[in-house]
């Protein structure tokens, strides 16, 4: 979505808020429908439904997830542009589909900048760069060094090809002139039981994937995306940290809506969900599945999806990646 629409959208929402609505008082009289364009069980529709299940204490229930997967969430984003602007109808927002799908697909079948408006965000999924315990790597200088020195001859497994994992990766190798080679799976157990099993060197994912092995000792975190460090892995350097800035820094998350929805139940949800991620409660369960609480208003989130739209559009370029 482009910057100036995207503000403008968020502001105009911001603006019509501040007026009464006594339809509001009734909201939600049925279930709201939340589509996740991730499987079932993964970390971001684990933290969807974190954040979703705390709403229902602000007045916000009852909450469906239906988990749509499929083509980078283009899926998911399709239907809900596509759906009832009345409130009943969300979606999980997220690097994947407004950072993305834009750049990786040459058509999409929805027009994010007209059908959609942002609500807020809640969150931010950072990546982190690993190896096996067994390669005897233990920091990021090391690795450099070594992709360095045998050029081609090293492997990198991603949970797939144009995931912010993968596409964080790719603009490391563009910005330091690396060969290493991508190994794209379909999916994050299979990225990480490839580097656990030795079969490829090194690996790059989300954080809430990684942590139980990171936590056992299997898999040794040698940097992580973002410009601060999480609280799921307060010890490990970020990338800025050790001098390597202009890396996307993972997923950033929230939800959107149609274009249209009233005023009001945008306002609503941005409220309740300000009010749930303050508790400690909330905070704690995201950090769970490597998730950092981190709100921002609609017009915020949507200036921050607006500035890593240049971040994204230079990584797909750099990688290759392309979806039909």
């Amino acid at each position: 979505m482009q910057r100036r629409q995207l503000i403008h959208a968020a502001g105009a929402a911001a603006l019509l808020s501040a007026r009464p609505s006594f339809a509001q008082d009734a909201y939600p009289a049925r279930p709201v429908q939340v589509l996740v364009g991730f499987p079932g069980g993964g970390a971001m529709d684990v933290a969807a439904r974190i954040v979703t299940n705390a709403l229902a204490d602000e007045g916000i229930k009852p909450v469906a997830i239906i988990n749509k997967p499929g083509a980078s969430t283009t899926i998911a984003t399709g239907q809900v542009a596509r759906s009832a602007n009345d409130g009943y109808t969300a979606l999980l927002s997220t690097s994947a589909n407004l950072g993305i799908a834009p750049y990786l697909y040459a058509r999409l079948p929805y027009d994010a900048d007209k059908e959609l408006v942002p609500v807020a965000q809640f969150g931010v999924a950072q990546s982190v760069i690993y190896c096996s315990a067994s390669s005897g790597l233990r920091d990021l200088n090391a690795l450099l060094k070594r992709i360095s020195a045998t050029p081609g001859q090293l492997n990198y497994a991603s949970p797939g090809s144009g995931t912010t994992a993968h596409l964080a990766f790719e603009s490391l190798k563009a910005q330091r002139k690396l060969f290493i080679v991508h190994v794209p799976f379909r999916g994050s157990p299979a990225a990480i039981t490839s580097v656990l099993s030795g079969e490829l060197d090194i690996g790059i994912d989300a954080i809430g994937p990684t942590l139980g092995h990171i936590r056992s000792g299997k898999i040794v975190p040698l940097a992580q995306t973002g410009a601060k460090r999480s609280a799921s892995l307060p010890d490990v350097p970020t990338l800025d940290e050790l001098g390597v800035r202009g890396i996307p820094s993972g997923t950033n998350l929230g939800f959107m809506m149609p274009a249209g929805t009233p005023a009001p139940i945008l306002a609503q949800w941005s409220a309740a969900m300000k009010r749930v991620l303050a508790t400690p409660a909330v905070a704690e369960q995201l950090s769970a599945v490597g998730v950092d609480v981190a709100y921002q208003d609609a017009r915020a989130y949507a200036a921050t999806m607006a500035s890593e739209q240049k971040l994204w559009q230079a990584a797909v370029k750099y990688s290759g990646a392309a979806a039909s």
